[in-house]
């Protein structure tokens, strides 16, 4: 009677809960995804250090001095092909040319008037064409400050 008891009882079956396949796909794109982002990054680095490198020979052969210090203000993806090579051509027209032979290098002004000279020249036309007490002295003191602080006159 209990072994008859035993057998009428319900029997409970545990379900084991497996993931669906569409669960499944949906977790292996997604690692798919991430691997190809990765990959994409590295490609790019890459490829920033190989227009780097291609950079830095252009302005190497170029002989363009001191380019470090310009490299900062500028961006390199966009000094691409032909605008490199521009950029580049520009650098080198400004380069300090030599002083042609026989030219002053003391830094003469090669006849040129000062700045002082200029002053004084005119307050001396005034001084001459108004013939005033106080235009010639104010000629006559830019005179003598001009003398005083290692002026020419």
């Amino acid at each position: 009677m209990i072994d008859e008891k035993l057998d009428e009882q319900p029997t409970v079956e545990t379900q084991v809960n497996e993931p669906t396949t569409e669960q499944t796909e949906i977790d292996e794109l997604r690692a798919q995804v991430a691997e190809f982002e990765v990959l994409k990054a590295q490609l790019a680095e890459q490829e920033a250090t190989q227009k780097a490198e291609i950079f830095a020979q252009k302005v190497e052969q170029s002989g363009v001095k001191d380019f470090d210090k310009l490299q900062p203000f500028l961006d390199a993806t966009k000094l691409e092909g032909d605008a490199l090579d521009e950029l580049l051509g520009i650098l080198q027209g400004m380069k300090p040319k030599p002083a042609p032979i026989g030219t002053a290098t003391n830094g003469g002004n090669g006849g040129q008037k000062t700045s002082q000279e200029t002053i004084l020249a005119n307050a001396e036309a005034v001084a001459k064409r108004t013939g005033s007490a106080e235009d010639i002295a104010a000629f006559s003191g830019l005179k003598q400050k001009i003398k005083q602080f290692g002026g020419r006159r």
